[in-house]
């Protein structure tokens, strides 16, 4: 059996999804699962084991160079249809991903799998469901895992089993990484994209701080140059020396490799705390907005998931006493 799964973004979404893996090649050995992936987002893709090939696009890139891009969209759908599946699954739920799962071509008698509903808290456009041959409904109030996982599940006819699991199989270090796979160093999560999540440079200064009091050292990543700067204005509060430092930015696979290596991460809901708490690393997730029941890594036992409330705001000594438990193990 052949299976395609179709999750193109972003870092947090592909760790969610990840864990249908595991639970397809425990319920159908044998399996070759192939993955779609938006370019920026395939290195990490194929740090996933159990997946056999990653297949990329660039819709995002594509959209504001259609023309110029022709040749290459060309390329990547004859890659895409370059197999024959047992069955397309579309985690998603979107038009564009429901038009990569209808564009990879099935075998007679193989389905086309994707959400027949949208779920709280998460994107969802309902004509993605013209692409699909199974339709598989959700209670509104579900985790987003569980929710890959049902959908997997149904679409291939077996029940999931056990906590969700995901073996990261990340590439060697290349020695300019060495550096940053500190054993000693927390990685403070900061960036979103969404202001909403975001916590002030006076925060995670604290924080910082506050770590390398402990014995710890501290790295300040980003993803943008506006979280740079902001990275860089945390380690100038924290006045740490080198105890605080800002990585390069890394691809998704060596970064991988060097969360692996970390002392783990406290962070905010944004897909780096999610694949730092999934590597098994003491990890603590802060949750500003309502959504620790649907994203947090709670089955990991070295994760504490916080929740803000109007009644029990996050503070850095909250943070700092969830790190404290976890990391003591």
């Amino acid at each position: 059996m052949r299976v395609l799964i179709v999750r193109l973004s972003s870092l947090g979404d592909v760790v969610h999804a990840a864990p249908v893996v595991a639970d397809i090649h425990a319920a159908l050995p044998g399996t070759t699962i192939d993955w779609v992936a938006e370019e920026a987002f395939v290195p990490l893709a194929r740090c996933i084991a159990g997946v056999d090939r990653v297949v990329p696009v660039a819709l995002r890139r594509w959209r504001k160079q259609w023309r110029a891009s022709r040749e290459e969209r060309r390329a990547a759908l004859a890659e895409l249809q370059s197999e024959r599946y047992d069955a397309v699954i579309d985690l998603q739920g979107l038009i564009k991903s429901a038009l990569v799962a209808r564009l990879a071509r099935v075998r007679a008698g193989g389905v086309r799998a994707g959400l027949a509903n949208r779920t709280d808290g998460s994107a969802y456009e309902p004509l993605a469901r013209w692409a699909y041959s199974q339709a598989v409904a959700m209670p509104p109030r579900i985790h987003v895992v569980e929710r890959s996982r049902r959908l997997a599940a149904a679409a291939l006819a077996y029940a999931p089993q056990g906590m969700p699991r995901i073996d990261w199989t990340p590439p060697a270090l290349p020695a300019d990484d060495v550096a940053w796979a500190d054993p000693r160093a927390v990685w403070l999560v900061h960036g979103s994209a969404k202001t909403v999540k975001l916590l002030d440079e006076t925060f995670w200064a604290t924080i910082a701080t506050a770590l390398v009091a402990e014995g710890w050292r501290v790295m300040l990543p980003w993803g943008t140059d506006e979280e740079r700067a902001r990275s860089q204005l945390i380690g100038a509060l924290a006045d740490a020396g080198e105890a605080v430092r800002v990585p390069p930015r890394l691809p998704l696979d060596r970064l991988t490799s060097v969360l692996q290596q970390s002392a783990g991460s406290i962070g905010l809901d944004t897909g780096l705390s999610h694949l730092s708490a999934t590597l098994g690393r003491p990890s603590v997730q802060l949750f500003l907005e309502d959504k620790a029941w649907r994203a947090a890594i709670d089955w990991m036992p070295r994760t504490r998931a916080l929740q803000a409330t109007a009644a029990i705001p996050i503070t850095p000594e909250f943070a700092l006493s969830a790190w404290r438990e976890v990391a003591a193990g």
